[in-house]
Parts: structure tokens; sequence; C-alpha cells
């Protein structure tokens, strides 16, 4: 089956204004939840979701890169242990049923509410955790955010815990956190391949003779 991917109006003005760029509508990543409803995360337009019938975008600033330099796009989703959404940026988002949309004026097409989400990774609450390449949730429904340089960041709905992933003291740069259906979690990095989690830190992983 062959989805079309729809034609939004920021899309086509984006598209107008910078036609030698890449596709804005370029999916970077895809996430099925609990609902079984399929999100799909773009470069540049945010993440929308299709329910096996129609689409529904998300296109609020955090997520969206409109902008006319290099963009990082939505690059990981996730649906955390109280079924909100976080897309690799400052903002979690809760999402409506369509018979669950609050009546207070918000229109059909506002299917969601945007809540600022931990912070700051160092604890800060002024401060905030703007965007991070991969998310994680693993066998405890805590999550796991690799942000790129800075190690790996864990959230168990309450504290956040930092574990380095190093070489010589320095922090190396990570692409991606996933994990295996033993519940392993495993680390795809930049130069020195993967990574595993051995239940205290961050271990190159090491293929046994």
């Amino acid at each position: 089956m062959k989805l079309q991917v729809p034609k939004i109006k920021i899309g086509e003005e984006y598209i107008s204004k910078h036609p030698n760029y890449a596709n804005p509508y370029a999916v970077f990543c895809i996430y099925t939840d609990s609902k079984v409803n399929v999100w799909f995360g773009t470069a540049t337009l945010g993440a929308f979701r299709y329910n096996g019938k129609s689409f529904d975008w998300i296109i609020e600033d955090d997520v969206t890169e409109l902008h006319d330099g290099p963009a990082n796009g939505v690059r990981s989703i996730i649906e955390d242990k109280n079924g909100d959404f976080w897309f690799n940026s400052a903002y979690r988002y809760t999402i409506y049923e369509d018979t669950l949309i609050p009546k207070n004026g918000r229109d059909k097409s506002s299917f969601y509410k945007r809540t600022k989400s931990i912070g700051s990774l160092y604890g800060s609450k002024n401060n905030d955790f703007t965007e991070y390449l991969s998310i994680a949730k693993d066998t405890n429904n805590d999550l796991w955010f690799v942000p790129y340089d800075t190690g790996v960041w864990k959230y168990d709905g309450i504290k956040i815990t930092h574990y380095p992933v190093q070489i010589n003291s320095k922090e190396i740069k990570l692409f991606s956190i996933y994990k295996d259906n033993k519940g392993t979690l495993w680390l795809r990095t930049h130069e020195y391949g993967l990574w595993k989690f051995n239940g205290e830190a961050f271990e190159p992983f090491r293929v046994k003779k």
C-alpha cells in the first residue's frame, strides 16, 4: 500500500519560497502509538498522524523548521506512560480523541494540548530542553534522551539522570537510542560503533569470538 503524504498550506508556501531546498515533506521517522495510529516526523513541517482514514498535522513552532538554515526535523516520536507524545522538542503533547476535545472554543483541528516538558536537562525549570535526536522508553516506562554530544539522559517522571558516554573523558557524538525485545538499550554513535547499557553505564559493544 502506498500512502501519499498530504499537502498543507505552509508546506506549499515553503516550496514556493525555497524551490531548490530539500523536500520539506520528507519523512524522518515513523511511530505507531498505543491506539495503532501511525505518526510521521518530517524534515521541516512538524509531525502528522494517520488514523487509517484521515490525517492530522501538528505544526507548532517547536516542531516545524521553516527558516532558511539547516533543519533538525522531527527525528523521534514516542508515547509516554501517560499517553502524552514527545516530538524531540521542549514540549510534550496531550492528544485528544475526537469525542473528548475540550469544548472551550477549540475547533476540531486543535486535537492536542501542548505543555512544557521537563525544563533543561540540568534540572532548571527556567530553561528549555530544546532538541534531541532520539528517544526511547525502557521496560520501566522511563524515557531516555540522546541530544547528540552530551551523553544520555533518563527521565523517570520526577528526576533526570545523566549517563556520560565518553572516550578519553570526552563525550562522543551520538545518533540514536533503541530498546530491543529483551529490554536492552543500545546506542548508535557517530564514530565509535554500537554501545550497550549494562544496567549502570553505556559501554562499547564487542562481538565475542
